[in-house]
């Protein structure tokens, strides 16, 4: 198994991405809200769920194939 070093912000942003697409699906699914008012919200929740994800996935598949290089840690700057 591979490990890829993520960052408390993008766990973050990939877990609030599948809770918005998670609620919007789950509105949409529901019946007990009236059916225009669920289907726009659901709507609107996945498509911002979905478009939200696109960014966090790229840089999470930037970070899977080495793509980005990792900060040099300040022990290693500093002149002997």
């Amino acid at each position: 198994m591979r490990e890829v070093p993520l960052t408390l912000p993008e766990v973050g942003m990939i877990n609030i991405t599948r809770f918005i697409i998670g609620t919007g699906a789950g509105l949409l699914l529901a019946g007990k809200i009236d059916n225009k008012a669920r289907r726009a919200v659901g709507l609107t929740l996945v498509t911002v769920g979905s478009l939200f994800s696109i960014p966090v996935g790229i840089a999470f598949l930037g970070k899977l194939r080495g793509g980005q290089t990792q900060p040099r840690q300040l022990s290693d700057t500093r002149a002997a």
